[in-house]
């Protein structure tokens, strides 16, 4: 069942073109529009082969079409912004999303409740 509220968001220069405090170009959150996937659990045996790897998976999305997806570098769900580790298209249009690093902060403010 999808029901579940996800965004995904890319890191892109700033519109004012402005310069941060170190020099180099203003950065910002740029969001998709939401979507909507199936919470899915992360399987004992992915997450120990991940674990071999060096990578920590934590959470699994499974969105109806793969062309939701665009490519972007993290995905936010109920404020937490995660970083997509892999991706992986299934029977027909599906797609599973993987992701690690749940990071709670005020870039991520997004969430489904009245957002």
């Amino acid at each position: 069942m999808r029901d579940e509220m996800i965004y995904f968001a890319d890191m892109v220069p700033a519109a004012s073109g402005g310069k941060d405090s170190y020099g180099d170009h203003a950065m910002e959150l740029q969001l998709s529009d939401a979507v909507f996937a199936e919470l899915k659990s992360i399987g004992q045996s992915e997450f120990y082969q991940a674990q071999t790897a060096g990578q920590k998976p934590e959470i699994k999305f499974k969105l109806t079409d793969y062309m939701d997806y665009q490519g972007q570098r993290y995905l936010i769900h109920e404020g937490i912004r995660y970083t997509v580790l892999r991706t992986y298209r299934t029977a027909g249009n599906e797609l599973e999303i993987t992701c690690y690093g749940g990071v709670r902060d005020a870039i991520a403010a997004v969430s489904d409740k009245g957002d």
